[in-house]
């Protein structure tokens, strides 16, 4: 069985810019109908609620660039697998949460949560993640994945993949049949875990080069349908992993069968460094919503703002600070970290996460 060689897949790149944006327009017009002003309309809150499913697409592309951007032509380096994550995610990291800590205390609203909590966050630690930035509690779950993987691949792609999925699917068994409130066991058990192993099975083939040839814009078609049908239906009446899980692993599978086929277009390359800054974005964009809303309960003109529009405000403020502090300080940051060998290959570098 042979190995397509590894590439970027500039597609990729761009949905998870779009996963990241989809997250922070959620929270932003969460934050402002919430505290400053009225929604516009009856259903804006709950349209704009749809952004969390950029979650479970970032957990799809998570598990599709750790097979795809992974070496396998050798044995499976897991420690230097592991120090790569754990610098990509620590480090940058560690300094938002500082610089949460900081602004937070600056004006006014300081973080009342003890020094255990606040290690546990730095930690990332199940259940504590999200004490010091809110949306951490996914990183908890990168985590978790990276380490699984880590290990199941030293039996090598094809063993480790079926191992890694039969651990997942015994465990999400075991946390129906056993309920138990602690959250390692919570995390270990959550049906999230499959949205991993989708995209890992998708980089899995794309590798092996058995991906389908054809089919991805009807794929893409089929996610999209999906998705709206959610929205029309409710979707909040079935679990999210299947209401948001299916498509997102769908929308995946396509884009990535669609650009194989085909070459990215240019205007697709030009704006795919949106995917490098995502995870700054990812990271920064509750701190950038916390000022906003502060500053609109001190200037009254800015609770005229309809929430929708303050969201996209907040969005486009919040990818300027994320490309300023990706490119000023993570990606130089990174360099230093590893100034010998790159932190990340470099055909991981527009496309790994």
């Amino acid at each position: 069985m042979t190995t397509a060689k590894p590439r970027t897949i500039h597609s990729i790149q761009i949905l998870r810019a779009v996963a990241a944006m989809l997250v922070v327009l959620f929270h932003g017009q969460l934050a402002y109908s919430t505290r400053i002003a009225e929604p516009g309309f009856a259903s804006e809150s709950y349209l704009f609620a749809f952004g969390a499913v950029g979650v479970h697409i970032f957990f799809v592309i998570s598990g599709f660039i750790m097979v795809f951007t992974s070496r396998f032509d050798g044995s499976f380096n897991a420690k230097g697998f592991m120090r790569r994550r754990l610098l990509r995610i620590y480090p940058i990291y560690w300094i938002c949460a500082v610089l949460y800590l900081s602004v937070y205390a600056l004006i006014g609203i300081p973080y009342d949560i003890p020094l255990g909590k606040i290690v546990g966050a730095l930690l990332l630690l199940p259940g504590d993640a999200p004490a010091i930035i809110g949306p951490a509690w996914t990183l908890a779950y990168e985590m978790f994945f990276y380490l699984c993987f880590a290990v199941t691949m030293m039996a090598g792609l094809n063993r480790g993949l079926a191992i890694l999925t039969a651990f997942f699917l015994i465990s999400i068994a075991s946390g129906a049949l056993l309920s138990i409130d602690n959250p390692v066991w919570n995390l270990m058990t959550n049906s999230l875990l499959l949205e991993f192993i989708s995209g890992a099975i998708i980089g899995w083939l794309l590798v092996r080069n058995i991906l389908p040839k054809r089919g991805g814009y009807t794929l893409i078609l089929i996610s999209a349908i999906i998705f709206i049908g959610g929205i029309i239906w409710g979707y909040d009446k079935l679990p999210s992993v299947v209401m948001w899980g299916v498509p997102s692993s769908l929308l995946v599978a396509g884009v990535v069968i669609a650009e194989s086929a085909r070459e990215a277009p240019i205007w697709m390359r030009r704006i795919g460094h949106f995917g490098d800054s995502s995870y700054a974005l990812y990271l920064v964009h509750i701190l950038v919503i916390t000022v906003v809303v502060q500053l609109a309960l001190s200037f009254p003109a800015m609770n005229q703002i309809e929430p929708a529009l303050a969201a996209s405000i907040i969005a486009i403020l919040a990818l300027a600070i994320a490309e300023l502090l990706h490119h000023r300080l993570e990606k130089p940051l990174l360099r230093k970290l590893n100034p010998k060998r790159p932190l990340i290959p470099a055909r991981e570098a527009e496309a790994s996460r």
